[in-house]
């Protein structure tokens, strides 16, 4: 895509080059220091949203994050031709990597000064997210009706598809996980939690994954890309932070250990914590989200691809439980 220069006269610096390195995401260099524009496929409620978060952040001591770029008028965007264009400053480094321990235990911590501080935001008129707080245990129970829905309809057929014949595989296995996801989460002080942050109106980035980290020079973990951030309950981001971790690595116990120990050290979770993140861990996500692709056709993938993808979740899932069980053992007790 091309970048229309008109964009770039609205900002206060001087341009000296400009390249893209993503579909929407440009380097700008400028007289000022580099900076990053993107073409953002988010509303205008949502950008909205994401500038007021990061100006929180700032103005509440967390500076680990890319900070926005106002206008010459103090405008958060440019929209132009009814498209949104937000640029906040470029962080230099490394890219982070999940594999390597002193990238990991950076992250850990970034993301415990982050959550310290992701609540009670003054969001900017018409800024808006979705709020996640009381959701949950109508989402796990809606995702597993989901599931047992496909197995009907699978059943149902006639002329089955090889996905179909699979799922109908390891639909009772799947089916089974989210049930007791459910109860888990049903048994847990879940309600509580949901209430608290609430009523703190906390915020979390929702999207951890390596890609969404820079190694400064300092040595430190700084978080990018802000796009899916909304309002939830932090033990998401520690739960995505784990399971992110720990599928590349056969759900090894341990790194787990690693990861909560470290954002321990800043923000500690407790117990109630605990266990609605062993819910979480429980619930089979991605084998849900691989046959909702399927059976509503969400996704135009080969039947090969679904299929492939459908036993990776599997696998991930049966593994997964040998983690759970040490996490309970390690984590929630009464």
């Amino acid at each position: 895509m091309k970048l229309d220069p008109l964009v770039l006269q609205e900002y206060p610096f001087q341009i000296r080059d400009a390249v893209q390195i993503q579909d929407r995401v440009f380097k700008i260099d400028t007289d000022v220091g580099p900076m990053c524009l993107k073409h953002s496929d988010r509303n205008e409620e949502k950008v909205l949203f994401i500038y007021s978060v990061l100006k929180h952040l700032l103005e509440s001591g967390f500076t680990k994050i890319s900070p926005p770029v106002p206008t010459k008028g103090g405008d958060p965007f440019v929209k132009m031709d009814g498209e949104i264009y937000f640029i906040t400053k470029w962080i230099s480094g490394v890219p982070c990597d999940f594999h390597r321990n002193n990238h990991l235990k950076a992250v850990a911590q970034t993301l415990g000064e982050f959550h310290l501080v992701a609540k009670g935001a003054h969001v900017l008129p018409r800024g808006k997210a979705r709020a996640m707080y009381q959701r949950w245990p109508k989402t796990f129970q809606e995702r597993t009706e989901d599931l047992k829905q496909f197995k009907n309809l699978a059943q149902e057929k006639i002329n089955k598809t090889d996905f179909e014949k699979k799922y109908l595989h390891y639909s009772d296995r799947i089916i089974d996980q989210a049930e007791r996801a459910c109860a888990h989460l049903s048994a847990s002080r879940y309600e509580d939690l949901a209430e608290d942050a609430q009523k703190q109106g906390t915020f979390t980035h929702r999207d951890v994954a390596d890609r969404n980290f820079i190694i400064a020079r300092d040595r430190q973990a700084y978080m990018i890309d802000f796009d899916y951030c909304r309002y939830d309950l932090r033990l998401t981001d520690v739960v995505r932070l784990v399971e992110r971790t720990l599928k590349d690595v056969s759900w090894k116990p341990e790194r787990a250990d690693f990861i909560i120990n470290e954002y321990n050290k800043v923000a500690p979770l407790g117990a109630k914590e605990y266990m609605v993140m062993k819910a979480f861990f429980q619930f089979p996500q991605k084998a849900w989200r691989i046959s909702n692709r399927y059976f509503k056709k969400k996704k135009r993938w080969q039947e090969e691809g679904y299929i492939k993808k459908l036993k990776q979740a599997v696998k991930s899932t049966d593994l997964k439980e040998a983690f759970i069980n040490h996490f309970t053992l390690e984590y929630c007790r009464q």
